[in-house]
């Protein structure tokens, strides 16, 4: 068995709750995933690393690249983590982001 299997291998989270009004369940993915899949348009939730996707002081936001609405040009993936993790993420909250993408019935 390898020693570093927990540093290789991403948990596998999963989480169900109210999204505005929808419940839907949510699965935690990588970064690497994360990127792939909004580059193919899919929606990616984003969240602080140490809070519950559907917390009360907290909730995920949803980013795609269909809904950009930013005058000054398109965000690209990069982009949307860097001022997520820059304004959302400090000692309390985490660090870094955790991504999510919504599961399907």
């Amino acid at each position: 068995m390898n020693k570093f299997k927990q540093f290789t291998e991403m948990e596998n989270y999963e989480f169900s709750g109210m999204y505005y009004g929808k419940y839907i369940t949510v699965k935690r993915i990588s970064k690497k995933t994360a990127r792939k899949m909004f580059e193919q348009g899919k929606t990616i939730y984003i969240q602080s690393c140490r809070f519950h996707p559907f917390g009360v002081w907290s909730q995920m936001i949803d980013i795609n690249k269909e809904n950009d609405s930013f005058s000054y040009g398109t965000y690209n993936f990069d982009m949307y983590v860097n001022s997520f993790e820059y304004y959302n993420c400090s000692f309390e909250q985490g660090y870094y982001a955790s991504f999510y993408i919504e599961l399907t019935n």
